[in-house]
């Protein structure tokens, strides 16, 4: 099974995919990471700049994954990828 979220207007901002059991991100600039969904413990965002968050991927007491984008952007992945944890 597949599950999908595009970021921002028309998934300028990228994509979100879980797949067999991994959590895939891409943004059309090439910037990606690639996630097992069972390692995933919870989801932050720190603000880094104004307007700009950083999504923070985080298990096992640490780090998984991390990229930027508007914080607005990234408050609604930290939303769907927490709801597609909790499943």
């Amino acid at each position: 099974m597949e599950e999908k979220m595009k970021i921002g207007l028309l998934g300028a901002g990228g994509t979100l995919k879980i797949k067999d059991g991994y959590l895939n991100f891409l943004n059309p600039y090439g910037k990606t990471f690639r996630v097992m969904v069972n390692d995933i413990e919870t989801v932050v965002v720190d603000v880094v700049s104004m307007g700009q968050g950083e999504l923070k991927i985080i298990g096992h007491g640490t780090e998984l994954a991390k990229t930027k984008m508007p914080s607005t952007w990234a408050n609604k992945c930290q939303e769907w990828i927490l709801s597609m944890i909790k499943k």
